[in-house]
């Protein structure tokens, strides 16, 4: 019976994780979330149909990301008719994700520590609640898609080093390509690709292991990188001579934007206290850290237990430390690069669940008793769950297909010019393929620049024969300035709506005209 419980016991606990992620997922309702109607579905649309040079940044700056994941939702939306199961796969992930969780609790609790069982599940059930990780399960966010391959990663290493002390190289490669792979699918994930680097050299045994480590760690880094996002980077470059277009502009100075670095500096700590206060900030202000209210105290309980730990140290019997200072070193590094470069809270889904053994880890280290360490890691544990609250970047309930979109016709052959900010370019898979769209006003661009890709848009919209409309949202008349900018003007009694359930029916398209000279 033993036997076969012990043969069974990790298949069981996937299923487990899967159905749980997706139940959840899909008790969550619909995801309608801001980056899914500006981009998600957009740029998967338009990589498949070639449309990378026939509109002109409809999903903003967004509209140049890789959309090697958004595959996986669009292919998803053509051939699965029900958004409940769309919602359930999208889960899938996370659940991935959990299952590699209790891997690496597995490795760092072995089972000769004392109240293994419990401290596993006060680790895991803090890892798997985050306040991010909740918020965007089943999302089109693609934030657990690279948190399972980082998770692959770490638990490679760390079972590894558990085992013989050292890592070994074969873990360092499948965790070089792992990393590569995420970081290459979304680019934010280059502060968890430092982490794994420094990490994995920092904690060597030897100079001569370190170099080895660092030369493995690298290669295999890149050779995942360019396996997922080299043919992106290839495609940029021979469009805008920028493998990153529009980002790094400053290094590869394509003339189709301003050659600058582009950067979302609108969070992060705005003074020397809450730099290093910071997880205490943002778990009361959560805006320091995103566009959406949420709580978790996480981040700001395990730098407390550090800080004590660091004053006090204490082995814990049973436990190997080198795993340990790996995952503290990983956690630290990317920290403080997430830090300086987007201080994006979403971004830290790994992170999150990484808090889990590491807090349970320094509360059995602080205390000294085992009971002690019981209401410890109780009291902890509960507090931390029971007092996130993960934000809310657009959920409604299901019903009809996934894009309950009705788009109204537009002529043949036709330009439409889209209003400044608003996520819009969803619905244009729903609007016949030889239109064009354009957006001179935007998160990146501006009508006034110089840059190509706005001279581009310029030309089209003064020598364009066929019918011109524009596209935005009916109440918020934001586009004033740029149609008086190209001469245009709303045609009388045109304007119709344009229903849709994703944004409450808000879009309407316009004819317009040229204005007499």
């Amino acid at each position: 019976m033993r036997a076969i419980l012990a043969r069974w016991t990790w298949p069981a606990a996937f299923v487990a994780c899967i159905f749980a992620a997706g139940l959840l997922s899909v008790a969550m309702g619909l995801d309608v979330n801001w980056d899914l109607r500006n981009y998600h579905y957009y740029d998967a649309y338009a990589f498949l149909t070639g449309r990378l040079g026939w509109d002109i940044a409809p999903a903003q700056i967004q509209t140049y990301h890789n959309p090697l994941l958004d595959l996986v939702f669009y292919a998803l939306v053509q051939e699965i008719p029900s958004p409940r199961v769309i919602a359930f796969a999208m889960a899938m992930p996370a659940g991935i994700a959990a299952v590699f969780l209790l891997r690496m609790l597995a490795a760092l609790f072995p089972p000769a520590v004392e109240g293994r069982a419990l401290w596993i599940a006060a680790a895991f059930a803090i890892g798997v609640t985050g306040a991010s990780g909740r918020a965007v399960i089943g999302s089109t966010m693609n934030e657990w898609q690279p948190a399972m391959l980082l998770m692959l990663s770490l638990t490679v290493i760390v079972a590894s080093i558990a085992r013989e002390d050292r890592a070994s190289l074969r873990a360092i490669a499948l965790a070089g390509i792992a990393t590569g792979l995420a970081t290459g699918l979304k680019l934010t994930y280059a502060v968890f690709a430092i982490g794994l680097a420094v990490a994995t050299i920092a904690t060597a045994r030897s100079w001569r292991e370190a170099l080895k480590n660092a030369a493995v760690i690298l290669a295999f880094l890149f050779a995942g990188f360019l396996a997922s996002y080299g043919f992106w980077g290839a495609i940029l470059w021979k469009e805008f001579g920028n493998p990153f277009f529009p980002y790094f502009n400053q290094v590869f100075q394509s003339p189709w934007w301003e050659p600058v670095a582009w950067f979302d500096r609108n969070f992060g700590p705005r003074t020397a206290i809450e730099t290093v206060f910071f997880p205490f900030a943002f778990a009361l202000q959560g805006s320091l850290v995103g566009e959406v209210a949420f709580r978790d105290w996480r981040l700001a309980a395990l730098m407390t237990l550090a800080v004590v730990l660091a004053v006090r140290r204490a082995p814990v019997a049973g436990l190997v430390p080198r795993p340990w200072l790996f995952l503290g070193v990983f956690t630290l590094v990317a920290y403080l690069v997430w830090l300086e470069l987007y201080a994006i809270y979403r971004y830290l889904v790994p992170l999150e669940m990484l808090s889990g053994p590491l807090i349970v880890g320094c509360a059995l280290a602080i205390a000294r008793t085992r009971v002690a360490r019981v209401l410890a890691v109780a009291a902890i544990a509960m507090l931390v769950v029971g007092t996130t609250r993960p934000g809310d970047w657009g959920r409604l309930p299901f019903r009809g297909a996934y894009f309950d979109v009705g788009m109204p016709d537009i002529a043949p052959r036709a330009l439409v010019i889209m209003g400044p900010y608003d996520p819009m370019a969803y619905a244009i898979p729903l609007v016949r393929p030889d239109a064009r769209f354009v957006s001179p006003h935007n998160n990146f661009l501006h009508y006034s620049q110089k840059n190509l890709l706005v001279k581009q848009i310029d030309g089209l919209i003064a020598t364009h024969p066929g019918p011109i409309y524009s596209m935005d949202l009916q109440g918020l008349d934001r586009m004033q300035d740029m149609l008086d900018h190209y001469g245009l003007e709303r045609e009388t009694g045109t304007c119709v709506p344009v229903r849709s359930y994703l944004d409450f029916s808000l879009m309407q398209l316009c004819r317009l005209g040229r204005r007499a000279r």
